[in-house]
C-alpha cells in the first residue's frame, strides 16, 4: 500500500494535534499530511493537491463541516472523508454520512487502533476504486474504439429497440445514404423509423420486427429488404442482417442489433434486367408472331402452286411442257427449303421446337431417304451408296423426324456440292448401354471440301464455307448446318466435320436413341394403311378456293365422300343438320369464324362428335406450340403446303381407329 496523505480540516489546535499524534502511531505508512483550519483554504488547496483522504471536523468557522462536504463531493466525489465530531453529535453524523462521508470518529475516542482499521479500509475502498476507475477507462477506450470503427463502417449499424420503436445507437451511415448532412435536422428517435421507411413497406417492416420479437432465437440471423426514403423523396433500398440484442423480462426479443448496406444500385439493376427480358420476350413474340404470319400468308399460296404442279405431272403433258412444270415444282421446293429453314431456325430461338418419341425402323428410314435423294445423285454422275453395320438393331425409340431432318440436310448438302465422284452414308453402333444406345451416321462425299480455317465456323448461323461465287452457284441460305447442330444438340448428340478444300468431306452425327419393343409388322397389323377413302364421309373447311379445288380433287381421286366449307360456321351449320362425318378437316384460319371457335364450339355443343378426329390445317408451323391451339386437343396436324401423300396417309392413320367401312378395309 502506497504512504497515505492527509488533509486535516481542523480549526482547534490541540484537535488536530492529538489526531496528528494519533495518525503517526497508527501502523500505516503516512505520507505527507496537511492542516487547514477553515472550509476556504481547504478548497483552495484541494485545487492543486489531491489527498488519499480527508478528515473534516463538523465545527468550522463561517462555513459549517456539512457544507464544506458537499463542496468537496461535488468536485472529487470519490475522496474518501472521514468525519470528526464531538460526544452527542450522532445525528450530524449521520447527516454528514448520507452527504457522503465514508466514516465518522468522535474526538474523544480517536486512538492509533481505530485509525489503523480505517486506513486498511480506506486503502482497500481506494484500491476497489481504482480499479474501478481502470475498468471504466478501458471500457470508455473500448467504446471510442467501436464507435470509430463503426463511424469507419460504410455500413449502416444499429441498435434499436423495436418494443419502444426507438434508435438506440447507430453510426450515421443512415444519414449519408438518406442525403442527409450534419447540418440538416435529424429525425427524432421516438418517431424516425416510422418517418424513413417507405410507406409501401410499412407493413412488411412491423411484421418483421413482430416475427423477431416473437419467434427468433437467440443465434438465429435474419435477413430482409426494405425501402427508405430519401430525403429528395426517391427510394432506397436496404438489405439488413439482424440478430437479438437484448430481451426483456418475459423473454421477447426488446432490442435488435443490425446492420445493413445500400442496395438501390443493385436493385435498379435488377429492374432494367427484368426489364430487358421483358422487352426481349416481347421482341421474340412480335418475331414470332410475323413469322406466323408469314408462314401463312407464303405457304397458303405455295399450296396451290405445289399441289396443282404435283397434278399437272401425272397428267399426260409431255417435252417442253413438262420440262415448264419441273422447273416450276423445283423452283417451289427451293422456295420452301428456304422458308422451312428460317421458320426452323425461329423455332429453335424461340424454344418452341419440339421433340417426339416413337418407334421406328431405322434401316428403313435410311433406306426411304436414299431412295428419295438416288434421281438428284443419278441427275449429277454422283454415286450414292447406303452402309448399314450388322451390329445395329433396326427398331429404335426416338424422334425419326428430327432424324430424318438432319440427313436431309447433310446428304443434301453433300451431293450439292459434289460435281463428280461419290456420296456414302453409313450407320454404325458406337456405344451400347443396354436399354439405349449411341448410332454413329457418317456422311460422306467427294465434293469440293471446306477449307480448314472455315471448319469451326460452318456450323454459325447464316455461315457458309465457300465464296460468293459458290454461293450463287450452288445455292442455299446459310442455315442448313446451323439448324442440323441445333436439333443434334436437343437431341442430345453430336455433330462433327472433317475436311480439306478439294478433297471432299466427312460429317459424324452421333445421337441416343432407345432400343424399340415391336416390330413394324406388330404395327402395320395393328394400324393398316387405308389406301382408298371409299365409303367415309369427310367434313373439310377450307376458305382458300385454290385450296378447295385442290382438296376436291383429291378427295374425289380417294373415292371419299366429303362437304366443303368455306368458314367454321358453315362446319357447325353441316353439324347441325344432322350429317354423319368420319372425320373433319379445319383450317385454322378462316374469315367469319376461325377453326379454333369452330372446335370449341363442337366439343361444347355436339359431343356426339367427341369421337370424330379432327385434324387441323393450318399454314403456320408454330400453330401447334400455341397455347390457345393445344387446348382445342386437335386429333392431329397437318401444315400446308402438305404432299398428297402425306395428307392421305394422316387420314387414313386416325380413320384406322374409328369405324372401318366394309369398302374401306377391302381395300
Amino acid at each position: 500500500m502506497d504512504a497515505l496523505t492527509i488533509l486535516l480540516v481542523e480549526d482547534d489546535d490541540i484537535d488536530a494535534m492529538n489526531l496528528i499524534r494519533a495518525i503517526k502511531k497508527s501502523q500505516v505508512e503516512i505520507g505527507e499530511v496537511k492542516i487547514c483550519k477553515y472550509a476556504e483554504d481547504a478548497l483552495l488547496m484541494l485545487n492543486s493537491w489531491q489527498p488519499s483522504c480527508i478528515f473534516l471536523d463538523y465545527q468550522l468557522p463561517k462555513t459549517s463541516g456539512l457544507e464544506l462536504l458537499k463542496k468537496i463531493k461535488t468536485t472529487a466525489p470519490n475522496l474518501p472523508v472521514i468525519v470528526l465530531t464531538s460526544q452527542g453529535d450522532e445525528r450530524i453524523a449521520v447527516e454528514m454520512m448520507k452527504a457522503g462521508a465514508t466514516d465518522y470518529f468522535p474526538k474523544s475516542e480517536i486512538n492509533s487502533e481505530k485509525l489503523t482499521k480505517a486506513f486498511h479500509t480506506m486503502s482497500q475502498m481506494l484500491e476497489v476504486e481504482k480499479g474501478r476507475e481502470e475498468a471504466r477507462q478501458k471500457l470508455a477506450e473500448k467504446e471510442e474504439f467501436i464507435n470509430k470503427i463503426a463511424l469507419l463502417s460504410p455500413n449502416i449499424i444499429y441498435v434499436i429497440d423495436i418494443e419502444k420503436w426507438t434508435n438506440i445507437f447507430h453510426n450515421k451511415q443512415i444519414w449519408k445514404i438518406l442525403g442527409y448532412s450534419e447540418d440538416d435536422i435529424m429525425i427524432d428517435s421516438y418517431n424516425g423509423l416510422s418517418q424513413i421507411i417507405n410507406n409501401q413497406d410499412q407493413l412488411t417492416f412491423r411484421k418483421h420486427y413482430h416475427y423477431m420479437r416473437n419467434w427468433v432465437k437467440d443465434e438465429d440471423v435474419v435477413e430482409n429488404e426494405f425501402r427508405l426514403m430519401h430525403k429528395d423523396g426517391s427510394e432506397v433500398w436496404i438489405i439488413t442482417r439482424e440478430v437479438p440484442f437484448k430481451r426483456n423480462e418475459k423473454g421477447m426479443v426488446q432490442e435488435v442489433l443490425g446492420t445493413a448496406i445500400d442496395i438501390t444500385s443493385r436493385k435498379i439493376a435488377e429492374k432494367e434486367l427484368i426489364q430487358a427480358k421483358k422487352d426481349a420476350e416481347e421482341a421474340t413474340r412480335i418475331k414470332s408472331d410475323f413469322l406466323s404470319t408469314m408462314s401463312h400468308e407464303i405457304r397458303t399460296p405455295m399450296n396451290g402452286i405445289i399441289g396443282f404442279t404435283d397434278l399437272l405431272l401425272t397428267s399426260d403433258f409431255a417435252g417442253q411442257d413438262r420440262e415448264y412444270l419441273k422447273m416450276i415444282k423445283y423452283s417451289a421446293d427451293n422456295l420452301m427449303v428456304i422458308l422451312n429453314d428460317i421458320l426452323d431456325f425461329s423455332k429453335i430461338e424461340a424454344g418452341k421446337f419440339g421433340l417426339e418419341n416413337f418407334e421406328f425402323d431405322l434401316k428403313e428410314k435410311l433406306d426411304y431417304l436414299v431412295k428419295t435423294f438416288e434421281v438428284r445423285a443419278k441427275e449429277k454422275s454422283v454415286d450414292l451408296s447406303f452402309h448399314f453395320d450388322d451390329n445395329v438393331p433396326h427398331i429404335l425409340m426416338g424422334d425419326a423426324y428430327r432424324l430424318n431432318q438432319i440427313l436431309i440436310n447433310l446428304v443434301g448438302n453433300a451431293i450439292k456440292f459434289t460435281e463428280d465422284g461419290f456420296v456414302k452414308v453409313s450407320v454404325h453402333l458406337h456405344q451400347d448401354y443396354g436399354s439405349n444406345l449411341d448410332i454413329r451416321i457418317e456422311v460422306e462425299d467427294s465434293g469440293i471440301g471446306i477449307s480448314e480455317d472455315k471448319l469451326s465456323a460452318i456450323f454459325e448461323s447464316f455461315s457458309q464455307a465457300h465464296n460468293n461465287n459458290a454461293t450463287r452457284y450452288f445455292g442455299g441460305t446459310g442455315l442448313g448446318l446451323s439448324i442440323t447442330r441445333k436439333i443434334t444438340e436437343l437431341m442430345n448428340g453430336t455433330i462433327t466435320a472433317k475436311s480439306k478444300l478439294g478433297e471432299g468431306a466427312t460429317f459424324s452425327v452421333i445421337l441416343n436413341f432407345g432400343k424399340g419393343g415391336t416390330s413394324f409388322e406388330e404395327e402395320r397389323m395393328k394400324a393398316p394403311e387405308i389406301l382408298s377413302l371409299k365409303g367415309y364421309r369427310i367434313l373439310a373447311a377450307e376458305d382458300i378456293p385454290a385450296n378447295q379445288i385442290l382438296l376436291k380433287h383429291l378427295l374425289r381421286k380417294w373415292e371419299a365422300e366429303f362437304v366443303i366449307c368455306n368458314n367454321g360456321k358453315e362446319v357447325l351449320n353441316s353439324l347441325e343438320d344432322g350429317s354423319e362425318f368420319d372425320l373433319i378437316l379445319m383450317d385454322i384460319q378462316m374469315p367469319v369464324m376461325d377453326g379454333i371457335t369452330a372446335m370449341k364450339k363442337i366439343q361444347h355443343s355436339f359431343p356426339q362428335y367427341a369421337h370424330i378426329p379432327v385434324i387441323a390445317f393450318t399454314a403456320d408451323t408454330f400453330a401447334q406450340t400455341a397455347p390457345e391451339i393445344a387446348s382445342c386437343n386437335f386429333t392431329d396436324f397437318v401444315t400446308k403446303p402438305f404432299k398428297a401423300e402425306e395428307l392421305i396417309k394422316v387420314i387414313s392413320r386416325h380413320l384406322a381407329f374409328t369405324k372401318a367401312a366394309p369398302s374401306a378395309l377391302a381395300n
